[in-house]
């Protein structure tokens, strides 16, 4: 029987939901708005699962997957479907070739509350609901045996979820499916459904409407300098950049509301557990300037023959091309390393139900004051940015790097 003794022990899989074949297991909201499983002890039949499916328990890799993946940036040909995404467009890329050969796509999206939830599609019309990175974590819910049951009826399935959750899933299988295609992504870590919803609260109140759409990486103001979009009922729309919005902050400079886990993450490092890693491929400018229109590039781990052959099959899609150097994994360091836990993190939690979440932000996660925002705009004009990286890279021929 699972029982959870030390959060940083449990990612919210929702493996051992899935697999409890008596629906003994419940998932229950804590205080910070994670979920962890309960056990119902009365209909548990002691059967033992819940702890063999545990991803954290039995953190085995995959037999096929390499140690050393194929390294590739990539950008989509369709310009739109390139803007709309956090990246350079890949996932859009595979999921519509999945979808094209009558098969479904496992991925999330915000539901109504604002909150994140995975659902299975076998419709081409939810890709842009399911395109774009979230930053929060996310049910799984009964999707674990809804795909199990496609698998078996011979349907394609490709799911895109964090390592952990990929991970469960390939533990509640516990076999290899021909048809069963797999995307994780270098994940940083995942934020509180809780913050979030008072982030969003927060900004309704100040346009006095209801939030209708929210894209994180917005390129606005191009993909390194990317910003969040939020647009409302009324017509309006807020735009803060990456230095500016209150939540970015919180997520990347202070590390503030997070889940405990991933202050510890098991899920690092390689081989991957999924055939194909997504990622945003920072540094590009630097390793391959001619890959990098400020539009989004993707990194793309090719973990498995199953990865390959699926990538092979978009690529004409694609610009592409494969990298050698190791910078990559020097540039992406959340591939290999936890974040720190914070003060600030500690500090947030403590007063969740105190104060509200703009108290919460002046406090622990503020943000600039509208002189340094004026000065971080200018820093970071696109033109600037170009003109930045051109003198690098002269200086860099210069020097015979």
């Amino acid at each position: 029987m699972i029982e959870i003794q030390n959060k940083e022990n449990c990612t919210s899989c929702f493996a051992c939901y899935n697999v409890c074949p008596v629906n003994a297991i419940e998932m229950i909201k804590d205080s910070e708005g994670f979920k962890y499983p309960r056990v119902n002890k009365e209909k548990c039949i002691n059967c033992g699962l819940c702890d063999k499916t545990c991803p954290v328990i039995n953190n085995k890799g995959k037999a096929g997957y390499y140690a050393r993946p194929k390294v590739i940036a990539a950008y989509t040909k369709n310009n739109h479907i390139r803007l709309d995404s956090t990246s350079g467009g890949v996932f859009s890329e595979l999921a519509k070739k999945i979808y094209q050969e009558n098969g479904y796509v496992c991925g999330a999206i915000y539901n109504k509350e604002w909150e994140v939830e995975h659902i299975v599609s076998n419709d081409i019309k939810d890709l842009d609901n399911l395109r774009s990175s979230k930053y929060l974590q996310s049910d799984i819910n009964n999707i674990f045996t809804q795909i199990k049951k496609l698998l078996e009826k011979g349907k394609k399935v490709l799911i895109c979820g964090s390592p952990c959750q990929i991970s469960g899933l390939n533990n509640f299988l516990q076999k290899d499916y021909p048809n069963l295609y797999t995307i994780d992504f270098i994940c940083r870590g995942m934020n509180s459904p809780k913050i979030f919803k008072g982030y969003i609260k927060n900004l309704e109140n100040k346009y006095k409407a209801r939030a209708v759409k929210v894209k994180f990486k917005h390129k606005i103001h191009g993909w390194h300098n990317f910003s969040t979009k939020v647009d409302f009922e009324n017509g309006k729309s807020y735009i803060g950049g990456r230095y500016e919005d209150s939540f970015m902050i919180g997520y990347l400079k202070y590390n503030a509301f997070m889940r405990p886990s991933c202050y510890n993450c098991k899920f690092k490092g390689l081989p991957r557990r999924a055939d194909i890693t997504l990622a945003d491929f920072w540094g590009i400018e630097r390793i391959s300037p001619k890959m990098d229109q400020n539009k989004g590039t993707s990194m793309i781990y090719i973990n498995s023959e199953k990865g390959q052959k699926l990538f092979d099959e978009i690529k004409e899609n694609l610009v592409y091309e494969e990298i050698v150097s190791d910078d990559v994994f020097k540039e992406n360091v959340s591939m290999k390393r936890s974040v720190e836990m914070t003060k600030e993190r500690q500090g947030v939690f403590k007063n969740i139900d105190k104060l509200s979440y703009k108290e919460l932000s002046d406090r622990y996660f503020p943000e600039p004051p509208i002189s340094k925002k004026i000065k971080i705009r200018i820093k970071n004009n696109r033109v600037a940015v170009k003109i930045k990286n051109i003198l690098r890279r002269i200086y860099k021929n210069i020097k015979g790097e």
